[in-house]
């Protein structure tokens, strides 16, 4: 009786151990993010990110604001995951991911609390990991975004639009994004003046406009090319928000509060620069080499 336990329960051992031993294999991994080849078969039938002013209950009390994302992969993947930032008024408030195994949809939601008038700004890289019988790994992934913006004003009820329809809302939202855009344009003199760069000679994009203008900014490159470079550039950005930012003497920084990441491409150069200043307005670049 006693050997046949032992007979059950050795396997019982092997296989929680495995299971454990692959939970932490992947949980090391997501440090990090793999882009694979392209899998052309494998294609994304729903994405969403949205954003939405929850309903105030009570008056004087800070507003909300949900980051709403969704995906839907064609086929069950061996690994599934959306990342999301989302930023106010150029400083990133939550960096958010969900992962699963073996599926093929992920819905994630995010409350986030403020009290002042804001634009909200939101990306998320729907990702999928796929292994096929060939044991080559391959992936698939989309972009998607939303902006809002909130009108906190005293004098009336918190009001929030995504794009103006009015002169009101023009007015608001030239107000608001010109908060975002000086914050940047601030962090891009001072690394000039610091670097004494020709700002002329270089191209320049945040990363929430870099799904408009990322082909502007890749001018030179083949499609392919601007594929693999764009791929490079996730996976450099989910590091540094999941391992937090990382200063000269080793310290590590919660990316909380620091800017949306500039990227810079001096003309025909072969290397792009990210560009973040932390909470504490400690300028903090990063290069990525191109073909």
């Amino acid at each position: 009786m006693k050997n046949y336990i032992v007979f059950l329960f050795i396997p019982l051992v092997l296989i929680l151990t495995f299971t454990w031993w692959k939970q932490l294999y992947i949980q090391r991994d997501l440090a990090v993010i793999k882009f694979f080849p392209l899998n052309e078969d494998a294609t994304f039938t729903k994405t969403a990110s949205s954003l939405t002013l929850k309903k105030q209950i009570k008056e004087n009390e800070p507003y909300e604001v949900v980051l709403s994302t969704d995906s839907v992969l064609n086929q069950k993947s061996y690994l599934r995951q959306d990342f999301s930032f989302l930023f106010q008024n150029g400083r990133l408030k939550v960096f958010t991911k969900e992962w699963k195994q073996n599926t093929d949809r992920i819905s994630q939601q995010t409350t986030l609390k403020a009290h002042e008038s804001s634009l909200f700004q939101a990306m998320t890289i729907h990702y999928a990991e796929i292994h096929t019988d060939n044991d080559t790994p391959t992936s698939s992934y989309k972009l998607t975004d939303s902006s809002l913006f909130v009108i906190a004003s005293r004098y009336g009820p918190i009001k929030s639009f995504q794009t103006p329809e009015n002169e009101e809302q023009k007015e608001w939202a030239f107000t608001l994004s010109s908060v975002s855009n000086s914050r940047l344009a601030k962090v891009l003199d001072r690394y000039t003046e610091d670097k004494k760069l020709d700002i002329t000679k270089y191209t320049c994009i945040p990363l929430t406009q870099f799904s408009i203008k990322g082909k502007e900014l890749l001018t030179g490159y083949s499609t392919e090319q601007q594929l693999e470079i764009t791929e490079k550039l996730w996976e450099a950005v989910y590091s540094i928000y999941v391992s937090g930012i990382k200063k000269q003497d080793g310290t590590v920084i919660d990316p909380t509060d620091s800017t949306i990441p500039l990227i810079l491409r001096k003309h025909n150069s072969n290397r792009l620069i990210i560009l973040i200043q932390d909470k504490s307005g400690y300028l903090h670049e990063y290069y990525q080499q191109l073909p």
